[in-house]
């Protein structure tokens, strides 16, 4: 998650938190309002601050990534491994429909 997400996220959970805070103590409208600005504007000094200090104490370097080759490679057998299933199911299919064909038409020869 990139640091501004994490900061609108964070200050729209705490204007929201602040909200049902207020509501739920019953102040009046503008306790409310106060109540809500005050502890959105918490939580935005908090994200603020988690992202300021993230930033400045993890080297971005050091996160490692997956390998493409790799991934590219254990997707590959999944594909084939698909392709086979579809075929088994593909055969399995027309098996059954020849088995109710024939049905059909042991049934036609014995109404005849």
């Amino acid at each position: 998650m990139r640091g501004e997400n994490f900061i609108y996220f964070a200050t729209v959970s705490g204007f929201f938190i602040g909200l049902i805070f207020s509501i739920l103590k019953g102040f009046s409208v503008e306790e409310l309002l106060l109540y809500t600005f005050l502890i959105t504007m918490v939580f935005y000094l908090i994200a603020l601050a988690s992202v300021a200090f993230f930033v400045k104490y993890v080297d971005i370097k050091q996160v490692e990534y997956f390998d493409k080759k790799e991934v590219d490679s254990v997707l590959d057998v999944q594909i084939k491994e698909l392709e086979k299933k579809e075929d088994s199911i593909l055969n399995n299919y027309e098996f059954i429909k020849k088995v109710e064909e024939e049905e059909l038409e042991f049934i036609r020869k014995t109404k005849a």
